[in-house]
């Protein structure tokens, strides 16, 4: 009988569902039909890389980052065949979504696919069958499905000073072509809430584009360290896949464990105890960008580990305890995070200019931001024309509410559930949605961006694909 597979959103996270698929064998692929529902303007790009400015680059190297992780060097040979500059470390999201797009035709041309353009506005689950029907915002006939992937990365945007609404705050900047170039900016002074990469793209887009002050800033002020390419291959000794296997079968990971092993891989690497490193090499502000390049050599070697950890922790986060979560959000949380999450050389240049101007300034201390007549007053003494939110994107129990129908109908149904630690609970091996009704969902499954939380730092194309293949895999058994 042949099986029918729904793939909701088909952005960066539901193309690497179509590509796992494509993976599977012959007798498999000859078994089932695929319904791919997203909207024109998403489809075969997502949120992230979308026609914009050229001046918002994709975060990783050219032979970085690809449509499939199991060919690394194809979007590199996508970019010679059409004539593209590939002697550049960054190039656009642009291009990149135009990779995207062309790969997703093709892939799709392969298998036995529906393109649906068409919003899914609701999903209802009978456990007797284990199917799903989809209600269609412009069609009458709900349709039946076997398995449903979601991978409809379309989140509620943060709020943290309650400002929506204001006709000077921009609660999102992207794409930053609508939301940014459209706007009058001469001569005023902006407020950016936020200092990672999201902050970082606002900002080196308003000092090339525009004559606007800035001011900065966010919780920490730490901004992304600067990604430095050149350095040896790196021998693991303590974060083995042989220990981290070790510790998965156990079923249970405490901080201290995990801990250890940092530590000791750290001194392998020649540096001394935690707290020491990052006193030495991290820094907030302006000074941290400018230590990204002047100790080049010690930040490759710790943002390689940085991506090590965070690799690990792919399978050891979820068995940890939240004591023991929380104790590594308050030890290792932001600053791993800004070592593998770096900005390119080219967005720090053009930040430290700005800093050096005085066109750009960080500041600290800000509580609350109010409307003051047709401005704000961030903090206590800072007056600013326009604020821009550039904090990103978060599923949670706060902002559910204003989350997409359809995400709020699967949670109100009890269908899926808003982990404690953010996006929709899923079971890590399989990809399976966590039900508080039925548990973990057998043909439910989430990926991408819905479940950034439980999967640690779930935002990069190839952990992307890696974490869709287990789904797509399990779906096969």
């Amino acid at each position: 009988m042949t099986k029918k597979i729904a793939i909701i959103g088909m952005g960066v996270s539901g193309l690497a569902v179509l590509l796992a698929i494509s993976h599977q064998t012959k007798e498999y692929l000859q078994s089932i039909e695929i319904s791919c529902f997203d909207d024109s303007e998403h489809f075969g790009r997502g949120i992230p890389f979308q026609e914009d400015d050229d001046s918002a680059l994709i975060n990783s190297p050219l032979d970085d980052i690809s449509f499939d992780y199991h060919q690394m060097m194809d979007f590199m040979d996508w970019l010679k065949e059409n004539k593209y500059d590939t002697s550049v470390t960054y190039t656009s999201r642009t291009l990149y979504g135009r990779y995207m797009k062309e790969r997703a035709h093709q892939l799709i041309t392969q298998l036995p696919v529906t393109i649906i353009k068409e919003p899914v506005e609701s999903i209802s689950y009978s456990p007797l069958t284990q199917t799903f029907q989809l209600t269609l915002t412009n069609t009458r006939s709900p349709q039946i499905f076997d398995h449903v992937h979601l991978a409809c990365g379309v989140l509620p945007v943060a709020d943290p000073y309650q400002l929506t609404g204001h006709s000077s705050y921009i609660a999102d900047p992207y794409p930053i072509q609508k939301e940014l170039a459209t706007k009058s900016w001469d001569n005023k002074d902006v407020a950016i809430i936020g200092t990672g990469l999201a902050a970082v793209d606002v900002i080196k887009w308003l000092l090339l584009r525009t004559t606007v002050t800035i001011k900065a800033f966010s919780r920490s002020n730490y901004f992304p360290t600067v990604r430095i390419t050149q350095g040896p291959d790196i021998t693991w000794h303590h974060l083995t896949d042989q220990t981290i296997q070790t510790l998965i079968d156990s079923k249970s990971v405490s901080y201290q464990e995990l801990d250890q092993l940092f530590q000791k891989e750290l001194q392998a690497l020649g540096f001394s105890n935690w707290e020491k490193t990052k006193n030495e090499f991290l820094s907030e502000g302006i000074a941290g960008i400018k230590l990204s390049l002047d100790m080049a050599e010690h930040l490759y070697h710790l943002q390689q580990l940085a991506s090590r950890l965070v690799d690990c922790l792919t399978d050891l986060w979820p068995l940890m305890s939240p004591a023991d979560r929380h104790s590594y959000q308050e030890n290792y949380g932001k600053a791993i995070v800004n070592l593998r999450n770096p900005m390119p050389e080219e967005s720090a240049q053009t930040i430290l200019e700005a800093a050096a101007q005085g066109r750009l300034n960080i500041i600290s201390g800000v509580e609350e931001i109010n409307v003051k007549g047709d401005k704000f007053l961030v903090g206590e003494a800072i007056t600013v024309d326009q604020v821009i939110n550039a904090t990103g994107y978060q599923l949670t129990e706060k902002t559910i509410e204003l989350a997409t129908p359809f995400l709020q109908n699967i949670v109100k149904q009890e269908l899926a559930q808003i982990d404690d630690l953010g996006g929709l609970s899923v079971r890590p091996e399989t990809m399976q949605v966590m039900s508080p009704k039925y548990g973990a969902m057998p043909t439910l499954f989430a990926h991408g961006a819905l479940i950034n939380g439980v999967i640690y730092q779930n935002n990069s194309t190839i952990k992307i694909q890696k974490m869709a293949e287990r789904g797509v895999v399990y779906c096969n058994i």
